[in-house]
């Protein structure tokens, strides 16, 4: 609330606060005529109040008729402000204590702004607002190592776990057997011929083929010659056995030659589709005879070596 006051002698209207008018006993005196009058008969509510009238017992009698009341002003929503000292512009009232007319009391006097003449009070630059950190939440309890277990224990053991586990176990089971067959497909067809027909097929879808089992102890050589058949000509003879009671690939031939001194003369790998006749498996319990022709040129041949392997 802010008090306001009107002057009985000029009608100059001032603010007024009312701790200062109860230290006065409601008297005050004009700053712009100089008149002293008792303030509270034409105190009123400034922010809510229009000023009351000049009464024309305190009017001037040379004044035929009283001075327009000025408009009231327009109220002034202002945000809570700390409370401050009020300035100290012209012209001002300054009140008098009871006993006036003493001018030696205006060090007590309480001081009363013109509203026309006063400036508005700056308003503080609001503080901002505390940033309030947000609080860690409070950690977990930890739990015993016991109860953690019967925990993990109680979820693995849920019935849609486990048959979920169950279907897993089940499907890398099928996986791994693929697997297994798949790589010893060779030896499944060799030892078992009723499945090569099924192994075909999955070959088919896989992208493999299925080829005579590589089994070189199945074989041996039971013997060889070695006969010159012209100049520089020679002919290889070879008897290969298979032992077992299975088809095997036909292997490879190392043929090595040397001189009369026994020193290194050549070395070759013969296919076994070099040999005559070309083979591609050795059946079970079988003898096949093999023979090559080869050329030497000028150079005589007095020893030479075989041995068979599978590249």
């Amino acid at each position: 609330m802010s008090l306001a006051t009107r002057c009985t002698a000029c009608g100059t209207i001032f603010r007024i606060v009312e701790d200062q008018l109860r230290v006065s006993d409601g008297w005050v005196r004009c700053g712009r005529c100089a008149e002293i009058f008792d303030a509270r008969e034409l105190l009123f509510d400034i922010e809510r109040d229009a000023p009351p009238p000049w009464p024309t017992q305190f009017a001037p009698e040379a004044e035929a008729e009283p001075q327009p009341a000025p408009p009231p002003p327009a109220p002034v929503f202002e945000p809570p402000q700390p409370w401050m000292p009020p300035p100290d512009p012209e012209p001002q009232a300054d009140a008098l204590p009871t006993g006036w007319p003493s001018p030696d009391i205006a060090r007590h006097e309480p001081r009363w702004v013109d509203e026309d003449a006063a400036a508005p009070a700056p308003s503080p630059t609001p503080e901002p607002a505390p940033i309030l950190a947000a609080e860690p939440a409070p950690a977990a309890p930890a739990m015993p190592e016991f109860m953690r277990r019967a925990e993990n224990s109680a979820r693995w053991n849920r019935p849609g776990v486990r048959l979920a586990l169950a279907g897993l176990t089940l499907l890398l089971a099928l996986l791994l057997g693929l697997q297994i067959v798949l790589h010893f497909r060779h030896a499944i067809a060799a030892l078992h011929p009723p499945l090569r027909e099924p192994l075909r097929v999955l070959c088919g879808l896989a992208g493999c083929e299925i080829k005579p089992w590589k089994r070189i102890e199945a074989l041996s050589i039971d013997a060889t010659s070695l006969n010159p058949i012209g100049s520089g000509s020679y002919r290889l003879n070879l008897a290969l056995r298979n032992k077992t009671g299975v088809d095997v690939a036909a292997p490879s031939v190392e043929l090595s030659l040397t001189d009369a001194n026994g020193a290194p003369l050549a070395r070759r790998v013969l296919g076994p589709e070099a040999m005559s006749p070309a083979l591609t498996q050795v059946n079970a319990e079988s003898e096949q005879s093999l023979s090559l022709v080869f050329s030497t040129g000028s150079q005589r041949i007095s020893g030479y070596s075989v041995n068979i392997f599978y590249p």
